[in-house]
């Protein structure tokens, strides 16, 4: 049974703060079988207001030691759970209305929905090239834009666009986020995110970051089109939970948020391993994101 161990890399930030992690659901490949928090103490389990997505809320019991989580996996052949396949109409993943028109025109005559969600990516890989930097696609904007000129873009930025268009041409899809690890290796800088989508009965993942990073032309579909081990953290994008009165409202949900007696959230740097006997404080560690 494999073990995701999640190190926080920041201090515990002062204000008498509650973490708030994801609680990994059932789905491609792996099960929760259990979860346990070093330095910490599980007070409840919440549900998103817009989502079944849960997540844990703990506490701190030894800051400002950091609370270490620990998800102990095993094998899973079910289906993921439905919810996923009706994610929230959050403005990360709802079309503008030049958005809407252009992947109408784009999908029209397609053989099947294979053939459009195949479309659909062609269009995302054709624009967007893979970088980091200040801004994002989605920044001061309500409803996901139409690109129409090469565009900078990481995993969030790609994935939510083609959740948005997917779902702009009737396409059941879902945004989803977790921890990759890279073959032959245990460990990862961060959390990473793809696209998966049901089509003609079919389930469907896509990794456009992961391909357009490499680069890998033609983009092809894969749960890990770069080999590796994936674990599905949290599917859905612009959850919100509620932590005592507070509304926090999460543009993804991969990486876990303090939330402090005051209001403010803070969102730590994490580093993740798996399977790992050394711990953290006595290994070399690459630089480097996740995606």
């Amino acid at each position: 049974m494999p073990t995701v161990t999640l190190d926080l890399t920041d201090p515990v930030p002062p204000g008498a703060p509650l973490l708030l992690a994801p609680r990994f659901p059932d789905a491609f490949g792996f099960r929760l079988d259990s979860f346990e928090v070093e330095h910490g103490e599980v007070l409840d389990t919440l549900k998103a207001t817009n989502s079944a997505q849960e997540a844990y809320l703990i506490r701190p019991t030894a800051a400002p030691i950091r609370p270490v989580l620990r998800y102990r996996m095993e094998a899973f052949a079910g289906d993921p759970p439905g919810w996923i396949w009706t994610p929230p109409a959050t403005r990360y993943v709802v079309a503008s209305d030049e958005l809407r028109s252009f992947v109408a025109a784009l999908v029209r005559g397609a053989a099947d929905e294979a053939e459009a969600l195949r479309r659909i990516v062609d269009h995302a890989a054709d624009h967007f090239w893979y970088g980091h930097g200040p801004g994002s696609l989605m920044e001061e904007r309500k409803t996901v834009p139409l690109l129409t000129g090469p565009t900078r873009g990481h995993c969030l930025d790609m994935h939510g666009y083609c959740v948005a268009a997917c779902l702009a041409a009737g396409i059941t899809a879902a945004y989803t986020a977790g921890f990759w690890f890279k073959a032959g290796s245990d460990y990862a800088p961060g959390m990473h995110c793809w696209f998966v989508a049901k089509v003609d009965g079919a389930i469907v993942h896509y990794d456009v970051s992961h391909q357009l990073k490499l680069p890998t032309w033609p983009v092809l579909p894969g749960l890990n089109p770069v080999p590796g081990l994936r674990f599905l953290a949290a599917a859905g994008k612009g959850l919100v939970f509620q932590v005592n009165e507070q509304l926090i409202d999460l543009a993804h949900f991969a990486k876990p948020v303090w939330v402090t007696e005051d209001g403010r959230e803070h969102h730590p740097a994490h580093a993740l391993l798996l399977d790992a006997k050394v711990p953290f404080a006595g290994r070399h560690l690459p630089d480097g994101l996740a995606c």
